[in-house]
């Protein structure tokens, strides 16, 4: 009996945007290679998608819209090298909603392999029919291989051609409303027996795909070449309860990580490996790496197999054999889809913390995507006419902005203005992900190689943009997290003055860089004049530290951005009864002519995302920095207020009050405990059951996934890693019986088995540790076992 809580399976047939959901959650990956769970039988259709990405090839395109040439960069849609035509008796074979009988599709977290099952019904004659059952692997060691294997067993007697193809004539067109643009991303340059080489259009990155397929029984075989598709024909007699079964290895490989011939290597790269060898390699991985990184929760199975799901998830995305050979980070949706082109946005935030405690190796590679593009974000600042370095809201190859100056409401299918380039704060979180790196690692490796170049020209172009107004000093032209709000009121220009995510964050950041300065003078005082980070800069910097300008209200209410209290309030019930869904209320606003940027609507919450960041108590700490003062309850008066306003059009949304209320009910307002819980049930099952309404079927979030691990590790477990200690102060819910774990600190493996009333801690290198507020000295393997009273729900 297969264990659910290792497992994604689905036993129905769906259609549209629902099973490309579907294919979303199915996909494999080894951090390189990207394969959508579609079915191998199946072409592109409004149903079906199968795409397959490699990490970092992009290609732009030009297409005409609303009056100007819009430049698109697109993370590419590989040739489809998983298809098998299936011909029966000269027809082929059609495999869909109608004729598809029986269907068992499995995703196995423990093995990382797709089964796919199905029994279709080959005509009118309902004794007629054949069973598949395809395996597909992507090979997480050689990390340039990917196979499948199709057995077919026939309840009657026919003639069978199978066709194994690569199509090259495929085009990115998994999100619909991209379709209108210019989609054509590639460019078949060669095609011969076992071989596909191409080059993306503009980018001129060079591709070989190569792929052998042999069949377990004797049968005609021929090759058929095409300019843009290769094929491997069979054709046999079966008969009835025959089983056949065709095997295929397939290789990719490309110019921007892969020297010399491409063409060489890839067939030289197939000659060598089986599917059997690929399917054993991924096996023992997987079983490797749950042994070290599983989060065993008992008491909520439908919690835990959705944990497994997010975890298997994030470690397809990037994997420590491929990632050191490549150019990359992560774009918002992995490799599961086409949703923001691929492009790399603020999201790393969420991810770089859970790499940081598992795979810090990992978590070092993704920084040295940002560190790569330093020059790139510089110019990005001098096109804005700004200084320093201004990283880009989306990016992608190159590292300057792919955001665009207009998107479609889907609502009304109208192009209106996208301002969303100006949430500058991104560069506010390629810091936080250095430093939540260097907490965690207890390495300075990146500092001393470019980070701090990096940090400082972040820290250049904040102090260079603030100006001080009355004594405090002011940040005008950006967006925070919230992009429901663009600009004031009746404002063509887009920005935001003051926003208080962005000025708290740019406070922590000038907070992190005085601490830099302090450990090495001499060393910072050179870096700094390479970048143009001034004395006169630094001495600026040391006055914001104490004197950025917030907003707070008589009740101690932070506001959102300068001038958010004074916009009019919205009746929510109102839409809901109109709509029904409101996530993306903005879109509803702007095509009944109204904008969200006159109301009291809320995407997510910025301030509280300060709280997802560093928690109440250093969130508190940069405020009272600033010369403010807060009252006692201000967490759960500024929860409920932004709470209130919020729809969670973003999925980031819903774990960050999942953090808050657990933070509450520490506090003893246990009101908030089933608050706490809802918010991460509904947020940890937010691609599983695609509560958004289609937005999986451009890929996984990859956000949500990082921040539902944090709520469950950091606020329920209890773990802080960012404040220079290993600490643990568990606040289980009463639904677990317990939870165990393993997280890395610098450089030390420590686990955890955390129960209502005790944690075991054992550590394979000595290490003091604070445990339920007891300081302690962990000795190489030792199991130290605290009690600990007071803090269930």
């Amino acid at each position: 009996m297969v264990d659910q809580r290792w497992t994604l399976t689905y036993d129905t047939m769906v259609t549209g945007v629902k099973n490309y959901g579907r294919e979303s959650l199915l996909s494999l990956g080894n951090g390189f290679l990207g394969w959508r769970g579609a079915l191998v039988t199946n072409d592109f259709s409004d149903d079906s998608y199968p795409g397959l990405y490699a990490a970092g090839v992009f290609n732009q395109t030009t297409t005409p819209v609303a009056g100007r040439q819009v430049v698109n960069e697109d993370l590419v849609n590989l040739p489809n090298l998983q298809r098998i035509n299936i011909i029966i008796n000269e027809q082929p074979l059609r495999v869909n909603a109608e004729t598809v009988k029986q269907l068992k599709r499995t995703l196995d977290f423990k093995t990382g392999t797709l089964t796919d099952s199905f029994r279709v019904q080959v005509d009118d004659n309902v004794l007629h029919y054949v069973d598949i059952t395809t395996v597909k692997v992507i090979d997480p060691v050689n990390w340039h291989c990917l196979g499948l294997t199709l057995a077919l067993k026939t309840s009657y007697e026919f003639n069978l051609t199978l066709k194994a193809e690569i199509d090259g004539q495929v085009l990115n067109q998994n999100v619909a409303r991209y379709r209108q643009f210019d989609s054509q991303e590639f460019d078949v340059t060669t095609t011969k027996p076992g071989l596909m080489l191409l080059s993306t259009k503009t980018t001129a990155v060079d591709i070989a795909i190569a792929a052998q397929s042999s069949l377990d029984v004797a049968a005609h075989k021929e090759v058929v070449v095409e300019a843009t598709k290769l094929s491997d024909h069979y054709q046999l007699q079966l008969a009835p309860q025959q089983t056949v079964t065709l095997s295929r290895v397939m290789a990719v490989a490309t110019s921007l990580e892969t020297p010399g011939n491409l063409a060489t290597f890839t067939t030289e790269t197939i000659e060598k490996q089986t599917f059997k060898q690929m399917q054993m390699s991924s096996q023992n991985y997987w079983q490797q790496f749950w042994h070290e990184k599983d989060v065993h929760i008992v008491g909520d199975d439908a919690i835990q197999r959705l944990v497994r799901m997010n975890i298997f998830h994030l470690n397809q995305m990037a994997n420590p054999n491929a990632n050191s050979h490549l150019d990359v980070s992560i774009g918002s949706r992995g490799l599961t889809g086409e949703g923001y082109r691929g492009h790399i946005f603020w999201d790393e935030l969420f991810v770089l913390p859970y790499y940081s405690a598992n795979e810090p190796t990992m978590a070092s590679q993704l920084l040295n995507y940002r560190k790569r593009r330093l020059q790139a974000a510089e110019k990005n600042a001098d096109f804005e006419n700004e200084v320093g370095a201004m990283y880009p809201w989306q990016s992608g190859m190159y590292g300057d902005e792919q955001s665009q100056r207009i998107h479609l409401n889907t609502v009304d299918q109208t192009w209106i203005p996208d301002n969303s380039r100006l949430q500058r704060h991104v560069s506010l979180a390629i810091a936080y992900n250095m430093w939540v790196y260097q907490q965690i690692s207890g390495k300075k490796d990146h500092l001393e190689n470019d980070g701090l170049a990096m940090l400082l020209a972040i820290a250049r172009f904040w102090v260079s943009k603030a100006e001080k107004v009355a004594g405090r000093y002011h940040i005008s032209g950006v967006m925070g997290p919230n992009e429901f709000h663009e600009a004031m009121p009746k404002q063509s220009i887009g920005g935001l003055k003051n926003n208080a995510y962005t000025n708290l964050m740019v406070v922590w950041l000038l907070n992190y860089v005085h601490d830099l300065e302090q450990q090495d003078k001499t060393a910072f005082d050179l870096i700094a004049a390479t970048v143009g980070y001034t004395k006169a800069l630094q001495d600026k910097a040391v006055m914001m530290r104490h004197q950025m300008k917030l907003s707070i209200s008589s009740e101690g209410i932070i506001e959102q951005y300068e001038g958010f209290f004074s916009l009019k309030s919205l009746d929510f019930q109102a839409y809901k009864t109109k709509y029904g869904d409101i996530h993306r209320i903005d879109r509803l606003l702007k095509a009944e002519g109204q904008s969200p940027d006159e109301f009291q609507v809320i995407k997510q919450a910025d301030l509280l995302m300060l709280l997802y960041n560093f928690g109440a108590r250093q969130t508190e700490a940069l405020v009272t920095q600033l010369g403010y003062t807060l009252p006692s309850d201000w967490l759960a008066k500024n929860t409920a207020y932004y709470l209130a306003r919020t729809t969670h059009g973003s999925t980031t949304s819903r774990p960050v009050f999942a953090g808050i209320y657990v933070a509450l009910a520490r506090q003893g307002q246990q009101v908030f405990e089933k608050q706490a819980y809802d918010f991460l049930t509904e947020a940890i099952g937010s691609d599983y059951y695609d509560i958004q309404g289609g937005t999986t079927a451009e890929g996984v979030h990859m956000g949500v996934m990082g921040e539902t691990l944090a709520v469950i590790q950091n606020d329920y477990a209890g773990v802080d890693m960012l404040h220079d200690t290993f600490r643990v102060m568990p606040k289980l819910p009463s639904q677990w019986s317990s939870i165990s774990f393993t997280q890395k600190y610098h450089g030390v493996t420590i686990n955890l088995q955390i129960s209502h009333h005790h944690v075991i801690a054992k550590a394979d290198k000595k290490i003091s540790v604070i445990i339920a507020g007891e300081q302690m000295i962990l000795q190489p393997d030792e199991r130290k076992e605290v009690k600990y009273h007071g803090w269930v729900f």
